[in-house]
């Protein structure tokens, strides 16, 4: 209720927060008459991304899509910018592990052992030997270390209308915000599909806060009266944005758990939770790489969550134990969405809607 009633104060201008002259409305549609030009930029870079993801999870599909290492560091390292030049550093050499893993997976099938026996195809999704679903870690850990990163430096400079525009894009929203990920135009894509996700249809949640709040700033920049009513919309933005990330991993440590439970769960229930984990992890540990002084979670936090999720790294990850032991030891999953609550104050009512994806 805070936050609904702090987005209220930075619409109207009433209340306890800014005291400037601002002479705007600061509600109403979000302008779109710079965005395409001015996001181009980071449009490119999202469909890069895209295409990086996609040519790991060929390997997959039915037929399988063979890449190689060559064909994925070219996705990784090519345009201006690239993808690794705007990737938080800590990442980088991990996702050359991650590639590393991928070749050596992508044409072997995963028998799930401890120890582990190198990884390949389980069920529906590559793995590798430790258990880890490779392109989701890729994908879901860009949400963090890529477009949350960029986002969070560019912050502090976002004081013209176009500088508001390219944070919309990082985001992976239009300025349509249709609270849809399957529209024919303007869909809601990358972590602007997971605040959707997480907001209950005709409610308010995570997406109508930080499309509210980027309508706020990107109206407030057109006017240096109102420098004190754009901040502190960008940052509403910064603080909503990781908690999608968080309420996003708890959403699939529940639904890899749902499956798990199942004593007579076959092979593709199995990988689906392992799936289900591994979009988790990758969240998690993209934002680990994001510098502590920008996110709420702290660098113990993440290191006691994603030991929960028996991921502390890439490399030393033990989740194949998942489906290895009898029973698998899922309450110690759980305690990764206790911690997560704790963190970041997440409700009971938040932690039962974040069951459910809308």
């Amino acid at each position: 209720m805070k936050r609904l009633v702090l987005l209220a104060v930075l619409s109207t201008g009433c209340g306890p927060g800014p005291t400037t002259t601002c002479p705007l409305t600061l509600t109403g549609g979000y302008p779109a008459t710079t965005f395409m030009t001015a996001s181009a930029n980071e449009r490119a870079l999202n469909d890069r991304a895209e295409s990086l993801v996609a040519a790991m999870d060929g390997a997959a599909a039915q037929p399988p899509v063979r890449t190689t290492r060559p064909a994925l560091d070219m996705l990784w390292t090519t345009g201006s910018p690239s993808l690794s030049s705007l990737t938080a550093a800590p990442f980088g050499p991990v996702m050359g592990e991650v590639f590393t893993a991928f070749i050596a997976s992508q044409d072997q099938t995963w028998t799930p052992a401890n120890p582990p026996n190198g990884g390949g195809l389980y069920g529906k999704y590559v793995f590798s030997d430790r258990g880890v679903d490779v392109s989701e870690f890729v994908e879901k850990g860009l949400f963090g270390a890529l477009a949350f990163n960029e986002a969070v430096k560019r912050l502090p400079n976002a004081t013209t209308p176009e500088s508001v525009d390219q944070l919309v894009a990082l985001y992976g929203a239009t300025p349509t915000f249709p609270q849809d990920d399957k529209a024919p135009e303007g869909k809601d894509n990358f972590t602007a599909k997971y605040a959707k996700r997480r907001t209950p249809p005709g409610m308010s949640g995570s997406y109508t806060i930080i499309r509210d709040a980027f309508i706020t700033a990107r109206l407030a920049a057109t006017s240096s009266s109102c420098a004190a009513e754009r901040t502190q919309a960008l940052d509403t933005v910064r603080q909503e944005w990781e908690r999608v990330l968080s309420a996003t991993v708890v959403f699939y440590v529940n639904a890899s758990v749902s499956k798990l439970q199942d004593a007579n769960a076959d092979v593709a229930k199995k990988a689906g939770a392992l799936h289900d984990l591994g979009e988790a992890i990758g969240m998690l540990h993209g934002l680990k790489a994001v510098p502590s002084a920008s996110r709420k979670i702290t660098d113990a936090q993440l290191d006691s969550v994603l030991t929960a999720l028996k991921a502390p790294t890439f490399g030393t990850a033990t989740v194949f134990r998942l489906v290895t032991d009898v029973p698998p030891d899922l309450d110690g999953l759980l305690t990764a969405n206790t911690q997560l609550a704790t963190i970041y104050g997440f409700s009971a009512d938040d932690m039962a809607r974040f069951r459910t994806s809308y």
